[in-house]
């Protein structure tokens, strides 16, 4: 967390004043800014794969409760 906020300070720091690295810090940031959307939606996709995977392992587990039943009876 010191690291973040040390690193987030002088990024800032440095994207005031005029610097020769300012145009390939910004493009870093793009980058980084980019991967952490990227990331966000390949969660939100593994998400709902997750819940249809449950979601079908739970209905087949359901229709093999049924059947059971329905061999008893």
């Amino acid at each position: 967390m010191i690291f973040s906020s040390l690193v987030g300070g002088w990024t800032i720091t440095i994207l005031i004043f005029n610097t020769p690295f300012k145009i390939e810090i910004k493009e870093v940031i793009n980058k980084m800014y980019l991967n952490q959307k990227n990331f966000i939606v390949n969660v939100k996709d593994l998400s709902l794969l997750l819940v249809k995977d449950a979601h079908e392992r739970f209905s087949e587990d359901q229709q093999d409760f049924i059947n059971l039943n329905s061999i008893k009876n």
